[in-house]
């Protein structure tokens, strides 16, 4: 894998992320283009350089949001980590498989998110007339909202994305039989 590519690429997604991301909002959520984007490389890049940036995406991503440090790192990597195992069984061009390495990515991060939100809440603040505000928990419908919005537009950016492929030089993964079960 071209390392110089993957981080035009990262820094392309995170930019559109934070940059478009509040113009292209559908009731309220913004759809999570960095999460196509480790659905991307986690697909076609050879196992080790793809858990590494799927991992890299997830901390640049929590240091440009107001997340806690490593959310978007454990989710990310958890999600690359389901996809590199999937490399055998999925066809990587086909509309589905994005739909659904989208979904599945999707409920993997709105699930962390949320639990974390539920066990450690932000503290409640108080306004200058001294009324107390309630502790913010991210919402679950918006959660959701988003993990949609993301697997609707999966087929059309990781689409765009296979077709620049050969810019990024994945290597294929040549395995024989008897390599695999060798060990």
């Amino acid at each position: 894998m071209r390392w110089l590519t993957y981080f035009i690429l990262a820094y392309v997604t995170l930019g559109l992320q934070i940059g478009a991301g509040p113009f292209i909002r559908y009731q309220g959520a913004a759809p999570n283009l960095v999460l196509l984007a480790v659905i991307f490389i986690a697909m076609n890049a050879p196992r080790d350089a793809a858990l590494l940036g799927a991992l890299c995406l997830g901390l640049l991503q929590d240091f440009l949001t107001q997340q806690q440090p490593g959310l978007f790192a454990l989710s990310y990597g958890l999600v690359g980590m389901i996809i590199v195992g999937a490399h055998d069984v999925a066809y990587r061009g086909h509309f589905l498989t994005h739909i659904s390495l989208a979904l599945i990515g999707g409920f993997i991060t709105m699930g962390i998110l949320l639990a974390h939100g539920w066990l450690h809440p932000a503290a409640a603040g108080t306004m200058d007339n001294g009324i107390m505000l309630k502790a913010l928990r991210p919402s679950p419908g918006l959660e959701f909202t988003r993990v949609i919005y993301t697997a609707a537009l999966s087929p059309i950016v990781l689409g765009i994305l296979q077709r620049l492929k050969k810019k990024f030089g994945f290597q294929p993964v040549r395995r024989t039989l008897r390599a695999r079960y060798s060990n």
